[in-house]
């Protein structure tokens, strides 16, 4: 299956109200996109990835220092002195505790990263993102196996930082779903209905499959529930 063949089985039976985008990261002697507008953080390349292919560096994702530091960056001194310095403004204010800190999840080193509408994306990507709602969260959820009440394993879920999020899926191989910081929301400017899904590329072909199983039991389980309230006026 194409990453075209996955945007459009993915479009189709999610009904996303927004296109998914690949990122995946680059050699050390792939160019960076000449000409690319600054950006206030990370997480605000993933929309314009909805509609063009793009490289971007270090100096790219240096606005945000937490991103940049997830996403696999070696920040020089001062850009580390300034995350230092973020951080404890976190810490200072309780939006993170001190012991969280060497949790941080992190993205390998890397010198630069793609991002991809999934429609046009030239190979499978190492991380596919979507924006999904409630609804889509529990057919995802269906779908992989992980509401089966006998698995013992859910969806992996995270909040901060959004970014975060991208750094399990890799790490750990398989989907993450972020309920979205506040500097996700900020800089994305997403509705607040919505959450960040993560799937590593190789697993988004599998997504497809058990998607398309699930929308036939739905539709079959739906049937009886509209008729059920029929009864009922």
């Amino acid at each position: 299956m194409t990453p075209a063949e996955q945007h459009h089985r993915l479009k189709e039976l999610l009904q996303l109200a927004y296109d998914p985008v690949g990122v995946s990261g680059a050699s050390d002697s792939a160019p960076v996109t000449v000409g690319l507008a600054p950006a206030p953080s990370a997480c605000s390349f993933w929309r314009r990835a909805e509609t063009v292919r793009f490289t971007a560096d270090a100096r790219s994702h240096a606005n945000c220092k937490v991103g940049a530091h997830v996403m696999g960056f070696s920040l020089a001194d001062e850009d580390m002195q300034a995350l230092g310095e973020l951080v404890q403004t976190m810490t200072g204010v309780s939006y993170i505790m001190p012991e969280e800190v060497p949790a941080l999840p992190r993205l390998p080193e890397h010198k630069s990263w793609h991002y991809t509408p999934l429609a046009t994306a030239p190979a499978s990507p190492e991380l596919v993102l979507m924006w999904v709602d409630g609804r889509q969260v529990m057919l995802i959820q269906e779908a992989m196996g992980s509401a089966h009440w006998k698995s013992g394993k859910g969806l992996r879920t995270t909040g901060r930082p959004a970014c975060g999020a991208l750094a399990l899926a890799y790490q750990h191989a398989e989907a993450v779903l972020s309920f979205g910081c506040a500097g996700m929301r900020t800089f994305t400017a997403i509705p607040d209905h919505y959450m960040l899904l993560v799937v590593p590329g190789e697993a988004v072909e599998g997504l497809c499959r058990g998607l398309e199983q699930t929308a036939r039991a739905n539709a079959a389980v739906q049937c009886l529930y509209d008729k059920q309230k029929t009864l009922f006026g």
